[in-house]
């Protein structure tokens, strides 16, 4: 599976665990979704991306290390715990049943930024 088809497949689970207010560590995902644990980082870079693209809160935001209850290190943009925190609450308020779910299509645009990566916000 390429990795912007596991993108659209993590999409609908990440945007249903929103709608629950629930974060999910990366074992959940990879048991919701199939793919292995170690192979989601990328397809979550693209999930951040498009989000980045699209001025959406970041929905990648919500996976997280069991240990910490933050994502891990591979994130790319760097955050503090406060700043997880904030992102994780714009998550949980956003509509996304009122967006397009993306397709594969739509995140071969959206190329994932390096790991740590400043982007200009909007807050």
């Amino acid at each position: 599976m390429k990795q912007s088809d596991q993108a659209v497949l993590i999409w609908s689970v990440l945007a249903l665990a929103a709608r629950m207010q629930r974060v999910l560590t990366y074992k959940e995902l990879g048991g919701f979704t199939g793919i292995a644990r170690f192979g989601l980082n990328k397809a979550l870079g693209l999930i951040f991306s498009y989000c980045d693209q699209k001025h959406y809160p970041e929905l990648n935001a919500i996976v997280v290390l069991e240990r910490t209850g933050f994502p891990g290190g591979g994130y790319p943009k760097k955050h503090t715990p406060l700043d997880f925190l904030v992102e994780r609450t714009r998550v949980f308020a956003f509509d996304w049943s009122s967006k397009a779910k993306p397709r594969s299509g739509d995140f071969g645009a959206a190329q994932p930024a390096p790991a740590g990566a400043a982007h200009a916000r909007r807050k």
